[in-house]
């Protein structure tokens, strides 16, 4: 559903939504509501941090008794002291001169909360010109898996 809502708004901007969902164990033990707005969250940045066309892929897999989530796009990445940053409450990614870019620096810093309170992780590889890798890890319900 998630990834619905965010497909209609790539599509508008003649982009691509690419799902590569490998996990064949999803269930986990959590806040639905909160854990689809980190989701979401990562998906709403990724269109709106691209530079041209988005191409955002959406990965799952499971490692050990975890499932990976990834969210990856090719927009304009960023830096290492940015990447430092990116999670800390108000910070918010420079964007020149340009004001399409709406929000508050509050998204990332909630999801990363969000996600260590349901005992996961979430990661970031990314660079300038070349895009962002976020991954979030969470422990699966291995009882209902």
């Amino acid at each position: 559903q998630l990834a619905d809502a965010i497909g209609i708004k790539v599509t508008n901007k003649n982009g691509q939504l690419i799902r590569q969902l490998h996990a064949t164990k999803t269930s986990i033990i959590g806040d639905k509501m909160q854990l689809s707005n980190v989701i979401s969250n990562l998906l709403d940045n990724a269109q709106k941090y691209s530079l041209t066309r988005p191409e955002i892929i959406i990965r799952t897999k499971n490692v050990d008794n975890t499932i990976h989530i990834s969210v990856i796009d090719k927009g304009k990445g960023m830096t290492e002291e940015q990447q430092q940053r990116v999670f800390d409450k108000f910070y918010r990614v420079p964007t020149g001169k340009l004001h399409n870019v709406k929000g508050f620096g509050l998204g990332l810093s909630y999801a990363r909360a969000v996600v260590v309170q349901h005992g996961g992780t979430i990661n970031l590889k990314s660079s300038i010109g070349q895009g962002s890798n976020f991954t979030v890890v969470l422990p699966y319900d291995k009882y209902n898996s």
